[in-house]
C-alpha cells in the first residue's frame, strides 16, 4: 500500500491523517509533515486509522514529534490505531505517555480548550 499524509486544520488542533505504512521508505515525509504542524503551533492529532503497518522508524517519529510538541508547549495525540498498531505502542511502552484515542472526536474534546472562560 501506497504511503500518504494529509492535514486537516480544524479550530483546535491540526489533524495528521495517515494511510499505508510508516516505514524507513516514508518516515522522512511523515517527520517533516509533523514537524511544519508543530512549527505551525497548536496541538496535532495523528489519524491513524488507515496505518497497515508501523516500524521503529515510525515509532520514533511520533516520539520524537512528542518531544518537539512539548517542548513548544503543545501537545500531540494518536486516533483510532488499528490492532496491530497498537500492540507496538503497548509493547513499547510509547502509549504510557502519548494519548491514545479511539475517535477523533474524543481526541479533540481532550485537548485543552483555547477559548477563555
Amino acid at each position: 500500500m501506497d504511503f500518504d499524509v494529509s492535514l486537516l486544520r480544524q479550530d483546535r488542533c491540526t489533524v495528521v491523517r495517515v494511510r499505508g505504512e510508516i516505514d524507513v521508505v516514508s518516515r522522512e515525509r511523515f517527520e517533516e509533515t509533523m514537524s511544519e504542524v508543530l512549527e505551525a503551533g497548536g496541538p496535532m492529532v495523528v489519524d491513524m486509522r488507515q496505518v497497515t503497518f508501523c516500524d521503529s522508524t515510525g515509532l520514533n517519529s511520533i516520539v520524537s514529534a512528542n518531544r518537539n510538541a512539548l517542548e513548544r508547549g503543545t501537545m500531540i495525540a494518536l486516533v483510532a490505531l488499528p490492532p496491530r498498531v497498537r500492540r507496538v505502542f503497548r509493547i513499547t511502552a510509547v502509549d504510557e505517555f502519548i494519548p491514545i484515542y479511539d475517535t477523533l472526536r474524543e481526541a479533540i474534546g481532550a485537548l485543552p480548550s483555547t477559548t477563555s472562560p
